[in-house]
């Protein structure tokens, strides 16, 4: 009697799976780049205006005829400083002393506007909300500087009344601007189409529209 052997079949291999998705690394992985974009954003907000500032003071003195090689730059203080070797009077030292202050303010101003308030959008969080605050500060603090530079050299330099009291009120005014404007795109349309209230009433309202 024959007998029939049957062939051993192939073990059949379930169809590869993509591996589990893990959220928690995910999260934590996207927490952490956050952080690096918020702490990197806060030291360029405050290391670049300070030296625009400087930046506009050497190039002031240069347009104006002052040499380079008569330019000294350096610290006064913990605070970065040009010192000219040189003669300036009239029109030029106005300039050379108010232009640091004013342009790099002014400079500030323009990245809140055009920056700030197309990456904050409609609503802003808590983060977004400080970092839009801190440009303004800023440059409410460049301007004050532009000002008491030129017109309170000396105290500026010594770091003495009147020069610290318009500095400090340049800074506040730069944080009032930017609570009363409210920081985000939606509450600053409402209040500029005639609705009345504080943030806090305007994007209620907001919420309940949406």
């Amino acid at each position: 009697m024959r007998m029939c052997r049957r062939r051993p079949q192939p073990l059949a291999c379930p169809p590869c799976r993509p591996p589990p998705d893990k959220p928690e690394a995910k999260r934590s992985r996207s927490w952490l780049i956050r952080a690096f974009t918020v702490v990197l954003a806060v030291a360029l907000i405050f290391v670049v205006p300070i030296a625009l500032h400087e930046a506009v003071h050497v190039f002031v003195a240069v347009i104006t005829g002052v040499s380079p090689s008569a330019l000294d730059i350096g610290f006064v203080g913990v605070y970065p400083g040009v010192e000219v070797h040189d003669s300036m009077g009239g029109w030029q030292l106005a300039l050379f002393r108010y232009s640091g202050g004013l342009v790099a303010g002014a400079a500030m101003v323009y990245v809140y506007v055009r920056w700030y308030w197309g990456w904050s959008g409609d609503k802003t969080t808590i983060v977004e909300w400080w970092i839009g605050a801190l440009i303004l500060v800023i440059a409410g603090n460049e301007l004050g500087n532009g000002i008491a530079e030129g017109a309170y050299h000396a105290e500026y330099i010594a770091n003495r009344d009147p020069a610290i009291i318009i500095s400090l009120v340049g800074t506040v005014a730069g944080f009032l601007v930017h609570r009363f404007m409210l920081g985000s795109l939606g509450p600053r349309l409402a209040i500029m189409r005639g609705e009345y209230g504080n943030r806090s009433q305007i994007e209620a309202r907001q919420r309940r529209d949406d």
